[in-house]
């Protein structure tokens, strides 16, 4: 997602000088509001998907990949976003798999479906204890 922000960014930039450049003054006003908002999205988009906005661990806690195995409907929401709880099939380096159920938003998480691969924090100590990366 960062490289599809800074093409887009390249793009919006080509766009501008296309309208500077061209010779026909009724695309100019068009190509460069064009090329100004496709920069933006790009800046955005890039921005947002900057490896430095990556989640971090907490001190203790180290990364790993969990498997979505099933999802529950909870009542309620967390600003406007259906609480859900996850059955995760969580696999540690240093041992075998192992099962973990936790609550989130669903905002946190995307998309959900079974076999989907999310990234976490987890606590070696108590591997039930995890969040979100």
């Amino acid at each position: 997602m960062f490289v599809a922000g800074v093409l887009l960014i390249v793009l919006g930039l080509a766009m501008v000088a296309g309208g500077i450049v061209i010779p026909v003054d009724a695309a100019k006003p068009g190509l460069i509001v064009g090329g100004i908002a496709v920069g933006l999205s790009g800046l955005l988009n890039a921005y947002l998907a900057a490896p430095s906005r990556k989640g971090k661990a907490h001190a203790g806690m180290e990364r790993a990949k969990a498997t979505i195995l099933d999802a529950a409907v909870l009542p309620g929401s967390v600003a406007g976003y259906q609480m859900v709880e996850l059955t995760l099939e969580l696999r540690p380096k240093d041992m075998g798999p192992l099962q973990v159920k936790r609550k989130f938003s669903s905002g946190r998480i995307g998309r959900i479906e079974q076999g989907r691969q999310i990234e976490v924090f987890y606590d070696p100590i108590d591997p039930q204890r995890l969040e979100l990366a």
